[in-house]
């Protein structure tokens, strides 16, 4: 009983290390880190816009998984080597970064989309073997612990990346830098796939369905699940048509440091952090609904936020970024839980691999005509009220535009027991000043703990 204890423990702990190791990667690989690479090799508006949009179009993938990680429990190694591969393929990005030419900038468009697909692929069989890892009853202190491990490094990762990326810069040694940050992400893949190596074989559960006989049409024939398919799609293609152009418009327009973008970046998934606790008890109270109609409506108008910062006025950014955290960290987990709750349990993996597959279609057909938009927008430009606005705003507008038609459509579904917003927004408040007050965000697996020990030692008490 000890030995399996142990062992136990040692599997969670080598999963908080795995996620925070992979989550050096994903973020010195993503975001401005990706952008500001594209721009070092000449990308215009049209290929920043396929870069974004690339892994959201391999969502489709995962559709491929029923087929290749039948039992991923008893195929660790498989899963385990194709996450792997999905990462060291970028380090064909590090000799691509020390030569010259347009051809560059083809091969790293290749390596993102290759990249993407064996991710895609991998993942609903590394989600189904963690949730088969992880005991119910541990899941809420577990994943506490793993998302603040990833918060760590998403910290560390974002500012010192964009300290080097700077200092590169004056430097003129830019490639130099985005060489050294790739080699530093393929680093912490490799101990990402060796921490996954070391974890046991599960007990050889199948996941979801039989791979034989899959009904892809389910989900489509399914009235009240083709209805979210096609509101999340339609926000799916607003949030594409500026999700790409944030990171250059701060790089080209307002000239913004990378240490910058990432403070930005930083207190924004800060704020998340701190909330996220808030929005879930919110969400078990109220619902999916009521949460996805506050943030999907104040998420509507963020893009046109960003209509006045210049590069003497930033500060308005940092209300932006409380502001995008707050509202964003619930609706991920509004949206999250809501397919969830709208899929049959026998025939869930189906309804979530279309689910990805439809709505990041959906993000690539956005991203794709906001790059084609802003190619041709290139050269315009308007002076109104002292403020100078070019094709990004543009977009900018057009996203807001479709976001808040998205959030109408949204306010449509269905819930048992509704409740309105005045309420919703009231309780959040309260429930963010409390969560504050105490700390519980800023380190909540020892508070936890803490809480364990003081909860037992009540019980000793009354006992």
């Amino acid at each position: 009983m000890r030995r399996r204890t142990a062992t136990a423990r040692r599997s969670l702990s080598l999963l908080v290390w795995e996620g925070a190791y992979a989550n050096v990667f994903i973020v010195l690989t993503g975001g401005a880190f990706l952008t500001g690479m594209a721009i070092l090799l000449g990308a215009n508006d049209l290929v920043l816009g396929v870069l974004a949009a690339a892994p959201f179009l391999m969502q489709s993938a995962q559709l491929l998984s029923p087929y290749v990680f039948t039992i991923p429990e008893s195929n660790k190694d498989r899963v385990a080597s194709t996450l792997a591969a999905s990462r060291m393929v970028w380090l064909a990005v590090v000799p691509l970064l020390l030569f010259s030419g347009g051809w560059r900038l083809y091969v790293l468009l290749g390596v993102v989309v290759l990249s993407s697909l064996l991710t895609m692929v991998s993942t609903p069989a590394w989600l189904s073997w963690m949730a088969n890892a992880v005991p119910a009853r541990l899941r809420g202190r577990f994943f506490s612990r793993r998302n603040a491990a990833v918060a760590v490094t998403t910290l560390l990762g974002t500012v010192l990346g964009s300290l080097l990326l700077d200092w590169t810069r004056e430097m003129k040694a830019e490639a130099l830098g985005f060489a050294a940050i790739v080699g530093v992400a393929s680093v912490g893949a490799l101990l990402a796939w060796r921490a996954m190596r070391k974890l046991p074989n599960g007990r050889g559960r199948t996941v979801g369905h039989d791979p034989a006989r899959p009904d892809l049409l389910a989900p489509v024939k399914d009235k009240s699940f083709r209805r979210l398919l096609g509101v999340f799609a339609v926000w799916n293609g607003a949030i594409g048509l500026s999700a790409a152009f944030f990171a250059p418009h701060m790089l080209l327009n307002l000239r913004m440091s990378f240490f910058l973008i990432g403070l930005y970046t930083c207190a924004t998934a800060l704020v998340a952090v701190i909330s996220s606790r808030a929005w879930g008890r919110l969400l078990d109270r109220f619902g999916s609904r009521a949460v996805l109609n506050l943030c999907a409506a104040g998420i509507g108008l963020t893009p046109l936020i960003w209509l006045f910062p210049t590069r003497t006025f930033l500060w308005i950014l940092i209300p932006e970024a409380v502001y995008s955290g707050l509202l964003w960290a619930g609706f991920n987990l509004a949206a999250f839980t809501l397919p969830l709750d709208r899929s049959p349990r026998e025939n869930r993996t189906i309804y979530l691999s279309v689910f990805a597959a439809v709505t990041g279609f959906a993000f690539f057909l956005g991203s794709l005509a906001a790059g084609f938009g802003a190619e041709s927008l290139q050269n315009w430009s308007l002076s109104l009220a002292g403020f100078t606005f070019v094709n990004y705003h543009v977009l900018f507008v057009c996203s807001a535009l479709v976001r808040i038609m998205a959030a109408v459509l949204i306010k449509s579904f269905r819930e048992p027991a509704d409740v309105r917003l005045p309420v919703v927004v009231q309780l959040m408040g309260y429930a963010v000043l409390k969560r504050m007050s105490l700390g519980r965000q800023i380190l909540p697996f020892a508070v936890e703990a803490v809480s364990s020990n003081h909860e037992s030692n009540t019980t000793e008490q009354r006992k």
